[in-house]
């Protein structure tokens, strides 16, 4: 009740900081520990008249401040708790006196049990004694100099537990003999809302950084998927490139079987010129043949008409292999244009993977574990990032590879083209040739008497004519072979590709092998991240709950080990010696039994003024 009168007063009329919870433990060498309880309070008068708290007999004067001390009727749990141990070497204790001499050590075994969910700062303070020399298993912070005394000064940042262990060793004793060992002092502040502030700050930290890598898997997924889509593209592209090593094989082998179709018709050609020779000549000599000629020319008409179907046929074949080469052309167009909207793509990733590494390197924190994982996540971006750049040179190099393919094929299409053209003339050469022996036989069959001599000029013409055409045809016989030739090295070239297309899908294999690791690595943070947050509002909520329990955010615990008097057993004993007579003076034995008493009383007494 007197606590919330006084809470009601200070905001009523002051301007007050928020009380701090002093808890208190004395605990003396004979083992009984007591605690006490009370508020803190700053109070600061901040109006031009007294200000009068009557239930504490408080009077604060204008424009002043006070520190008011409230006790409190109750026990809390401390912050942490201290167990201590003492060892007494050389030295007995005995109805709470020490009986000790020069020399003699008293070790005291500190051990700090810490029960917050966060490391608390603890100091120990042992005073020097001209008397003892103190000793400690670890060295101290510092040796500070308070009110004319030397404190020795240990401090301890407690996570779970901590340790110390100070040990006493009596160098000389006062003049009466005794000598008080220093007292044991440890001092806690713990500050509740400012780990709540911390906690409140890091799980925000997290949050952000949760939501980076979050980001940042999409992105490595993103990549993964065009990495898919481009591996699939070669597959498709090797594909594409073994049907063309086939196909242009098979042209070549088209091609070479032509020189023989040629070869053949030069052959035939040749014997038509020099039948047509005679033909004019025996015509010159004899109308009697003229029906024989007749039938013959029909004959040679129907012939040359088939040699010109036969071209007409192969120029055909020669229409589907450009068809084909063209259509081929477009596909390769097409993986030439996707492998750039892939480049593209992976510019684009890279640049996300860059602001990514610039945000989280933009994170400033001081908690050790964000420190890590930051510094981690930067090296396994600067990882994704060379990778990237590998991915980008390594497709820049597909796409050179399929444009030096396109226009591989292009020119192969347009000597094909070329080919067929001149075997198109050819064509209409046998045509007209094949026509004009028709329209001479029929005048040799309806003119013979009156035209003789006119048939024999034509058949001379015409076999000129096909002298002419069997030049041309040999000097086709050349191209069908630069042609072959030009095939099957396209064909060898094409097959030398596919092992390139193999090296890169085995290389962009194991980047999607790293990258997967790197999407392992990333998800296994943001669940490692997840627990975080979780453990830090688990301890927030702890920490409230303590809050709530010490109705206030700010507690100093204070832990006091009260140490005994030390009395020096060799001067009692050469004391008692020098009383001591034999049994045959009686009045010398008495006193002797009155004096020792009287000793005692006088050494505890003057433990009790030391102390």
């Amino acid at each position: 009740m007197a606590l919330r009168i006084l809470a009601v007063l200070l905001l009523a009329a002051t301007a007050a900081a928020a009380p701090t919870l002093l808890i208190t433990t004395s605990a003396s060498y004979t083992g009984t520990i007591s605690t006490t309880y009370q508020y803190m309070y700053i109070i600061i008068n901040n109006s031009s008249k007294y200000l009068n708290i009557s239930n504490i007999n408080v009077i604060v004067p204008p424009y002043s401040a006070k520190i008011v001390y409230v006790p409190v009727n109750g026990s809390y749990p401390p912050p942490l708790v201290i167990y201590y141990k003492i060892e007494y070497i050389n030295a007995t204790l005995s109805n709470n006196i020490l009986y000790a001499s020069n020399n003699s050590l008293i070790r005291i075994m500190i051990t700090i049990k810490n029960y917050m969910p966060f490391n608390v700062p603890v100091t120990i303070l042992v005073p020097q004694s001209p008397h003892v020399d103190v000793f400690a298993n670890k060295l101290p912070t510092s040796v500070e100099a308070l009110g004319g005394t030397t404190v020795y000064q240990w401090s301890l940042f407690v996570a779970n537990n901590a340790t110390l262990t100070v040990t006493y060793r009596i160098k000389s004793f006062g003049s009466f003999g005794a000598v008080t060992l220093p007292n044991i002092e440890a001092i806690a502040d713990v500050d509740l809302g400012g780990y709540i502030s911390q906690a409140n700050e890091t799980i925000n930290t997290l949050n952000n950084t949760y939501i980076y890598l979050e980001n940042l898997t999409y992105g490595i997924n993103i990549f993964i998927n065009s990495l898919n889509n481009f591996t699939n593209n070669l597959n498709n592209l090797k594909t594409i490139l073994n049907i063309s090593s086939t196909a242009f094989r098979e042209g070549a082998v088209g091609l070479n079987s032509s020189q023989y179709v040629i070869y053949a018709l030069n052959s035939q050609l040749s014997a038509l010129s020099s039948s047509l020779i005679g033909v004019a000549q025996t015509l010159n000599r004899s109308l009697l043949l003229v029906q024989y000629e007749y039938g013959y020319l029909v004959t040679l008409a129907n012939t040359l008409q088939t040699q010109a179907d036969a071209i007409a046929a192969y120029e055909k074949s020669l229409n589907t292999t450009t068809s084909a080469l063209s259509a081929d052309i477009q596909d390769l167009e097409t993986v030439y244009n996707n492998l750039q909207i892939i480049k593209n793509n992976l510019y684009s990733i890279q640049n996300q993977l860059y602001n990514i590494k610039n945000k989280i390197n933009n994170i400033k924190t001081n908690n050790t574990y964000i420190l890590n994982a930051t510094n981690a996540l930067g090296q396994e971006l600067d990882n994704a990032i060379a990778a990237t750049s590998s991915a980008i040179s390594m497709v820049d190099s597909a796409q050179s590879s399929v444009g030096a393919l396109i226009n591989i094929l292009a020119n192969t299409r347009s000597a094909l083209i070329s080919i067929g053209g001149q075997l198109y003339q050819v064509g209409a050469l046998l045509n007209q040739t094949a026509s004009s022996t028709r329209t001479n036989a029929s005048a040799f069959l309806n003119q013979t008497p009156t035209v003789i001599l006119n048939a024999s000029r034509s058949l001379a013409e015409i076999a000129n004519n096909l002298t002419k055409l069997n030049a041309q045809l040999a000097g086709y016989i050349s191209a069908i072979e630069k042609g072959a030739d030009l095939l099957n090295s396209e064909a060898q070239s094409l097959a030398s590709t596919i092992p390139e297309i193999d090296a890169l899908l085995s290389s962009i294999r194991q980047e999607q092998a790293a990258l997967g690791l790197a999407n392992s690595i990333f998800s296994n943070y943001l669940y490692n991240i997840t627990n975080t947050i979780n453990n830090y509002k688990l301890y927030e909520s702890i920490v409230k709950n303590y809050e709530n329990i010490y109705n206030s955010t700010n507690i100093r615990y204070t832990f006091v080990l009260e140490m005994p008097t030390a009395v020096n057993q060799g001067e009692l004993n050469i004391n008692v010696t020098l009383t001591t007579t034999n049994a045959t003076n009686y009045s010398s034995s008495i006193y002797l039994l009155l004096l020792i008493p009287i000793v005692f009383i006088l050494i505890g007494l003057i433990a009790f003024l030391i102390k």
